[in-house]
């Protein structure tokens, strides 16, 4: 069969433009080797320059995770340039690709594979344009830096010899040679580290967990969405305990694993100028199979149960996650992978949100790896199988799984308290029983409160209410309650059975009657969890009586359903959505709440 090959090239002299070709189909080596795919030219001028010289390189390869390659082009007197340098993320193929000085598609680090049309190679072409003689052979450098693990190959490659070659673009990002591009945190000073924020992705957690009896499984990713990569350099230096031995072997002699030193590279720029100093991250487990080091430790998961203690590293561990070592590459960005990068106030980032997206030098599965400011990594739900194990016992309910980037604070961030993530999960498909629903709304009238709680088949349950009083034993899931003032209280409902306590808590304001009237009526309006593929508990605070409107909206403005439509005393409350109940469609939907002259709107996002 014919192959056909669509190349977009603009090229300003295509009429008077010599093109060479190789169209023999190479597989790449799986076992790390370097592919050198030859083209001879010949018949041209003995010397480039800015006038004559190459004015691309096409190629076509078909590979499922094309970050993890290195593709060079190298001229016949040896010297050699970066065409791509592990990009792309997590998608797969340079298809009908061609590098070229005047590219439509812009910079390659700033797109997501499959790569299709022209790009600015990562060095320029024009670095053969100088007096080079472009007569002899010609190769095209591929290495796969991630071995034993995808497969694919080189179907087409070609070079393009012609009148005058267009400019190198002036890159205006981030990078060690353009410093002027990079910025600092606080986006004035030109003196500062640029350091990596690593984060967790409450989004893949939410989208890709698999429970069955006795484990959950789940994909778990960490954005970097700070102001410099995340970059992991290892040096020949190993030990076997506290024995030093040269970095060859993979096991020691009582065949625990060969541990080498990483040092984390941190950049620093300071005006026009760019450096960098490297600190000490510890030991790391170092495979010489593979040829790359495991970043040990590098996120912790754990099953927990809620406490009213917003502290997550204090709930209780149900179970914990066995797998702990990790390559730590650029497996995807904040634009491909929509929502999985978040700031500490909730807001989802693009790659044109983080002022650095792009900087760094290294990445993929070897010696040194990082990520990139902007990229992200990811082990899917079988790359951390078997999960968080579960103890024998573990009853159904809702828990949260929580997964903390760098546990173990080996390497230097920018904020080491936005590095967790606590997500929602309900188990269903475990034997030991059920425990008692948390959490519960409440409605006041003057200093008289009335409580209803979510745990309505407790076992037993007890009310405290912080106000001086006794506590009060369950004997409905609705409690009443009469305060003694005007006062801000902390009420907590303790709820068991034979799976164990629920804990809740919630603030109760008991207001002058003249207070409450001059604020607004609502004073809290949430929804959870959200990014969701299941039921949403919306609930919201009235600060004094007020009519109530609760509506649900698609992304183009047309109402799908009104939950409530009526007049609301003061107090908490909370309404289900049961989205599929509905059967409503994966997307984007609007939640408005609606009280007197006030209208608040909270995006919903539907998982299929």
């Amino acid at each position: 069969m014919k192959k056909l090959f669509t190349f977009f090239l603009f090229l300003p002299s295509l009429l008077f433009a010599q093109v060479f070709t190789n169209d023999t189909l190479y597989t790449i080596p799986v076992n790390g080797d370097t592919l050198n795919i030859p083209i001879n030219v010949s018949g041209l001028a003995n010397s480039t320059s800015s006038s004559f010289g190459l004015l691309s390189a096409c190629l076509d390869i078909r590979f499922t995770n094309v970050q993890d390659l290195r593709v060079m082009l190298r001229a016949p007197d040896n010297s050699i340039i970066m065409l791509a340098d592990e990009q792309g993320g997590s998608g797969g193929g340079y298809y009908g690709t061609c590098f070229q000085e005047n590219a439509a598609n812009g910079w390659l680090y700033q797109g997501t594979a499959p790569f299709i049309g022209s790009y600015y190679p990562q060095q320029s072409l024009n670095n053969f344009n100088t007096g080079l003689n472009p007569n002899g052979t010609w190769s095209l450098v591929v290495k796969d830096l991630f071995v034993f693990s995808d497969t694919g190959s080189v179907d087409y490659f070609s070079v393009t010899f012609g009148s005058n070659p267009p400019p190198t673009p002036v890159f205006t990002g981030c990078s060690y040679s353009n410093p002027t591009g990079c910025k600092c945190p606080d986006g004035v000073s030109t003196d500062c580290d640029l350091l990596p924020q690593m984060t967790a992705s409450a989004l893949d957690i939410n989208m890709h967990n698999v429970e069955s009896p006795g484990h959950i499984i789940f994909s778990n990713s960490t954005p970097n969405i700070g102001w410099g990569p995340l970059e992991v350099h290892g040096i020949d230096s190993c030990f076997c305990g506290v024995t030093p031995i040269t970095c060859l072997d993979s096991f020691c002699p009582d065949s625990t694993p060969v541990m080498r030193v990483v040092n984390q590279r941190i950049y620093h720029r300071n005006g026009n100028t760019m450096t960098y100093y490297d600190r000490h991250a510890g030991l790391m487990y170092y495979d010489t199979d593979h040829g790359h080091t495991h970043v040990d430790n590098w996120a912790s998961y754990t099953l927990r149960r809620s406490t009213p203690n917003p502290d997550v590293t204090t709930w209780p561990v149900i179970g914990f996650q066995t797998k702990t070592s990790f390559c730590l590459t650029n497996d995807g960005n904040c634009n491909f992978n929509y929502g999985y990068c978040v700031d500490s106030s909730g807001h989802i980032l693009h790659n044109a949100d983080i002022p650095n997206s792009g900087f760094g030098s290294v990445s993929g599965c070897g010696i040194n790896q990082g990520i990139y400011p902007g990229d992200l990594d990811t082990y899917n739900e079988s790359e951390n199988a078997p999960g968080i194990i579960l103890p024998p016992g573990t009853c159904n309910g809702d828990y949260y799984i929580v997964s903390i980037t760098d546990p173990d604070n080996h390497f230097l961030f920018q904020d080491h308290k936005h590095n967790w993530v606590a997500v929602p999960v309900t188990l269903v498909f475990q034997t030991a029983g059920k425990l008692e629903a948390g959490g519960f709304s409440f409605s006041v009238v003057g200093n008289d409160v009335t409580f209803s709680a979510n745990a309505g088949t407790a076992d037993s349950c007890v009310w405290m209410w912080n106000d001086g009083s006794a506590s009060s034993t369950c004997m409905t899931s609705s409690t009443s309650h009469t305060f003694p003032g005007v006062g801000t209280y902390i009420v907590w409902l303790y709820a068991w059975n034979h799976c164990g306590p629920t804990v809740s808590a919630d603030t109760v304001q008991i207001l002058p009657v003249g207070l409450r009237d001059a604020l607004e009526s609502v004073l809290q309006f949430n929804i959870h969890p959200n990014p969701t593929k299941d039921d949403v508990m919306i609930s919201y605070t009235l600060v004094n009586a007020a009519d109530v409107n609760l509506e649900v909206f698609d992304a183009i403005g047309n109402r799908i359903k009104n939950m409530i439509n009526t007049n609301q005393l003061p107090g908490k409350y909370q309404v289900l959505f049961d989205v599929k109940a509905d059967q409503l469609f994966q997307g984007i939907y609007i939640i408005r709440l609606s009280s007197g002259n006030k209208t608040f709107n909270k995006r919903l996002v539907l998982l299929q």
